[in-house]
């Protein structure tokens, strides 16, 4: 197990040792075997979990704990690791940092590796960190662009606000409730505390996985290279934080379960709105990205924990398949209008008609395109079946308890099943249907084999049902279901059933909406290349992301603002009244010393020169001499005279 977690390093430190030109080569040595080691690893775990323990201190011990949940995981991040690897050999062919790149992409996919195989919430915390460095390092690949570097920053800085909350939850959990473990978790008596914990704990899974209110980082993270892109939003970093969810689930108080079910419903349907009318080809596939993870949260707080984590097995193929298809675009325009260096081969209002130049991506884009919108015999139907039903359920067992409205975590999962489509199928006619908006011709290698066709046709055979389960239209068919959550309870199949064919309803509608507004005869199409932002309140508010961004941008403002006014009364007045009183103390602690030298002391000094005085006379009346005696005895005499006469 071991060799698996290490090897994608190894790799990365291979390929930036041998150099630029040999590196996508050499780093196969790590990321190859890894893949291979991860396929053994699964039989291994699903026949005995993989236990390790070791003590750190005295008398405090971490350790690793690989079943069938993590050890598929595992295999699934090396996978699409190994596709992107490839893809990216001719994506990024000829970039001075390369080399730098691969030892970043090995360094990323261990992190991810390592968080899927902790035990230890510790551990898992440290490698969590790791994950959130490693993708900023990535997203930041271009730095010398301000704007790049400055996305990856704020990418980074976003995540780690949410991480403190992560923080709050680990401490509780260890050092309140005594579950260091996450193999060990048992079953705790609710309480206001572990509450916080469950809320501790949700809040890093929301930073993470770029949920509500966290979600704004994620569309910056396009500014990374697009394989990037491929691997942080189809089965590493944004995975991490439903992984996390579907691990503590059992001791996530109902409190905590009912505000994560609420806050993924409303980013899905968030999510899906915004990329209704975004421009740029990869910004479309964040907020898809978002809108999904939206959909595995809210099936972990109804209770279909088994639907997210299978939502999140096919998400990772046909939204892998969507970015490399994206990056194949953008590489095939950067490559016909190389002169022209204000060309923006991400902007959609400049594409058009490249299905005749690029099939094999075209092919794969709708493959995924269509299992992304949740048709039948498509792997996004089955998985987005088993959340939409688990949540129906859900509303009507908790609806007498909560209210009517809870009914809208699963009328919200309906209506972004219906918006999911319409943004799909606008993109799929605006990329690759139509006239082209910008001159196309051909180019050689625009799809390489082993980098370009290759990991797009398995992605594709990935998005298709069959790789996953053998009835197209059962929800609970997955090949893993049962090794890893047992079999299933009988539920009320009428639910099921209405849900399927709403949700077939809507795809096939959205589908049909997106066609007739962006089709390739439809005026909207045609006047596509001079579209511009969208004017009207809820177009600004879709284009905008719900101003999710200016609403940083304004608690950044506000809190600069309020730190410069905190800095300006702390210097002016804080500092001048501890100046004062420092003046103050200085002034009086002179004036004390100078009465203590010139009165305390001269009374002391006086008492004692007289003390001096009178013992030297005293001490002479105590002489041995004769003389002094009779002098003294004279003066004594003379004093008793002169008493009584006068």
């Amino acid at each position: 197990m071991t060799l698996v977690l290490l090897l994608p390093l190894i790799g990365g430190i291979g390929a930036y040792a041998s150099g630029n030109r040999m590196a996508p080569k050499v780093v196969l040595v790590g990321i190859v075997p890894a893949f291979l080691l991860s396929s053994v690893l699964v039989f291994e775990a699903f026949n005995e979990p993989i236990l390790y323990r070791w003590e750190w201190m005295p008398g405090y011990r971490l350790g690793w704990y690989v079943d069938g949940m993590p050890a598929l995981l595992i295999a699934l991040v090396c996978f699409i690791s190994l596709l992107v690897h490839l893809f990216s050999a001719a994506y990024l062919k000829g970039d001075p940092g390369i080399k730098r790149y691969y030892a970043k992409l090995g360094f990323f996919t261990t992190s991810m590796l390592c968080l899927l195989a902790a035990d230890h919430l510790l551990l898992l915390f440290v490698f969590w960190e790791l994950v959130g460095f490693s993708s900023f390092l990535l997203i930041g690949f271009w730095f010398q662009d301000q704007q790049k570097a400055k996305a990856a920053r704020e990418a980074f800085m976003i995540n780690r606000v949410a991480d403190a909350g992560l923080l709050v939850g680990v401490i509780l959990m260890i050092s309140v409730f005594d579950q260091p473990f996450i193999s060990e978790f048992s079953p705790l008596e609710n309480s206001s505390l572990l509450t916080l914990a469950g809320f501790g704990l949700l809040l890093g899974a929301l930073g993470k996985s770029a949920q509500f209110p966290f979600f704004g980082w994620l569309p910056k993270a396009m500014a990374g290279p697009t394989p990037v892109s491929a691997l942080i939003h189809a089965a590493t970093m944004v995975a991490a934080g439903v992984y996390l969810l579907i691990r503590v689930q059992p001791v996530l108080t109902p409190v905590v379960l009912t505000t994560t079910a609420v806050l993924g419903a409303f980013t899905a349907f968030m999510a899906a709105v915004a990329a209704l009318t975004q421009f740029d080809i990869k910004k479309v596939l964040a907020f898809s990205t978002i809108s999904q993870l939206g959909y595995m949260v809210m099936g972990i707080g109804v209770g279909a924990g088994e639907a997210s984590l299978f939502h999140l097995w096919t998400h990772a193929f046909f939204k892998a398949g969507l970015f490399l298809g994206a990056g194949a675009v953008i590489h095939y325009l950067h490559a016909v209008h190389h002169d022209d260096h204000g060309f923006d081969a991400q902007d959609m209002r400049l594409m058009g008609g490249l299905k005749k130049h690029l099939p094999v991506t075209f092919i794969s884009f709708l493959i995924c395109g269509l299992a992304l919108s949740g048709l039948p015999l498509f792997s996004g139907f089955l998985s987005k079946e088993g959340i939409l039903t688990g949540a129906w359920l859900w509303a009507a067992a908790t609806s007498e308890s909560y209210g009517w409205w809870v009914y809208l975590v699963s009328d919200l999962g309906f209506i972004t099943a219906l918006l999911t489509p319409i943004y799909v199928g606008r993109q799929i006619w605006l990329v690759f249907f139509g006239q082209a908006r910008s001159e196309l011709k051909p180019v050689s290698l625009a799809e390489p084999v082993l980098q370009f066709k290759i990991p797009l046709m398995l992605l594709a055979v990935g998005a298709l049902w069959i790789g996953h389960a053998f009835n197209p239209l059962n929800a609970h068919g997955w090949y893993f279901s049962n090794p890893l959550f047992g079999a299933h309870e009988s539920i009320d199949s009428s639910i099921p059933l209405f849900t399927m064919i709403l949700s077939i309803a809507l795809a096939v509608a959205g589908l049909a909406i997106s066609l007739v507004f962006f089709g390739p005869r439809s005026n909207r199409t045609l006047t596509f290349q001079s579209a511009q932002q969208p004017q009207s309140f809820l177009g600004q508010l879709s284009f905008k992301s719900w101003y999710i961004e200016p609403f940083y941008d304004l608690v950044s403002r506000v809190y600069l603002r309020l730190a410069r006014t905190f800095g300006r009364i702390d210097k002016k007045v804080l500092d001048g009244i501890v100046n004062g009183i420092g003046v103050w103390t200085v002034v009086s602690s002179k004036v004390l010393a100078i009465i203590d030298r010139e009165i305390i002391d001269g009374i002391v000094n006086f008492m004692a020169w007289f003390s001096k005085t009178i013992g030297g006379m005293l001490t002479g009346i105590q002489s041995g001499k004769i003389q002094n005696q009779l002098v003294w005895l004279l003066v004594l005499l003379l004093s008793i005279v002169l008493w009584f006469q006068f």
